[in-house]
C-alpha cells in the first residue's frame, strides 16, 4: 500500500504544478469577447468612413449644411468612440465576457494591476484620427485605392501591437496572429501578389484583412483555451487531487 501511494506521490505533485499553468493558458484565450469587439469595430469602421465620406462629398458639392451636420456627427461620434475606447469598452466588454463564459466560472491571470492598465488617452484619438484622415485622403484622391491596406498597415499593425504589448499578461498569445497576418498581407499586397478585390467589391481589401484575420486569430486562441479547459477538469477530476480514490486510496 504505501508502495503505491509512494509511486503516485510525484505524479501528484506534478499535477499539482501543472493546475496554475493550465488555468492562465485558459483564461488567456477566452477570446470570444475578440469576435464582439471586432464588431464593435467593423461597425465604428464604417461610421467613421460613412461619415467622413457624407462630410467631404457635401463640402466638394456646395452642400453647406450637409457638410456642416455630418462634420459635427462625425466629432460626436469620435469623443464617442475615444470614451468608448479608454473607458466605457472595458467594462462593456467585461460584462459580455461574463455573460459568455458564466457556466465555466470565473478565472484570473494576474494580479489586478495587470488586467486594469489602459492606454494613455491620445491613443484612440491618434487611432480614430488616422482613421478619419486616411479616409478622406483616399476619397479626395490623394491616395491609391489600390494600395489604402498597406497605407492603413502602417498605424493599425504599430496600435495592435501597442495594445498586446499592454495585454500581454492577459491576453491570448495567439492574437498576435492578427498584426503578423495584417502586415504580410500589406506586404503582398505592394509585391503584386493576386490579392486584390477590382470593381464593386474593393470595399473588401479593407473588411477581409481587418476582420478576417482578427477573426482567425481569435478563433485559434479559443480552440486553445478549450483544450487548455480540458487539460485543467482532467486535472481538477484526477483521483489524487480529489482526497484519493482507486490505488491512492489503498
Amino acid at each position: 500500500m504505501s508502495g503505491r501511494i509512494s509511486d503516485k506521490a510525484p505524479e501528484r505533485g506534478r499535477d499539482l504544478r501543472e493546475i496554475p499553468t493550465w488555468a492562465r493558458r485558459y483564461a488567456q484565450n477566452r477570446t470570444l469577447t475578440v469576435l464582439v469587439s471586432l464588431g464593435i469595430f467593423v461597425a465604428a469602421f464604417v461610421a467613421f468612413a460613412g461619415l467622413s465620406s457624407l462630410t467631404v462629398w457635401a463640402y466638394i458639392t456646395g452642400r453647406r449644411v450637409v457638410a456642416a451636420l455630418s462634420a459635427v456627427a462625425l466629432s460626436g461620434f469620435a469623443a464617442w468612440w475615444l470614451w468608448f475606447s479608454l473607458v466605457g469598452g472595458g467594462r462593456i466588454l467585461r460584462s459580455i465576457t461574463d455573460r459568455a463564459y458564466r457556466r465555466e466560472g470565473s478565472v484570473s491571470v494576474g494580479p489586478p494591476e495587470q488586467a486594469t492598465g489602459r492606454a494613455p488617452h491620445f491613443v484612440g484619438f491618434l487611432f480614430a484620427s488616422c482613421i478619419i484622415a486616411h479616409v478622406a485622403l483616399g476619397f479626395l484622391g490623394f491616395l491609391p485605392i489600390r494600395y489604402m491596406q498597406p497605407i492603413s498597415a502602417l498605424y493599425v499593425v504599430p496600435s495592435v501591437v501597442y495594445l498586446g504589448m499592454r495585454l500581454r499578461h492577459i491576453g491570448s498569445p495567439f492574437m498576435w496572429l492578427w498584426p503578423a497576418l495584417y502586415a504580410i498581407h500589406a506586404i503582398l499586397l505592394v509585391a503584386g501578389a493576386p490579392i486584390y478585390f477590382g470593381g464593386k467589391y474593393e470595399g473588401l481589401n479593407m473588411f477581409v484583412p481587418v476582420v478576417g484575420y482578427g477573426v482567425v486569430a481569435a478563433l485559434a486562441g479559443h480552440l486553445y483555451g478549450r483544450i487548455a479547459l480540458r487539460r485543467l477538469r482532467a486535472l481538477a477530476r484526477s483521483p489524487e487531487l480529489e482526497g484519493g480514490t482507486g490505488e491512492a486510496r489503498q
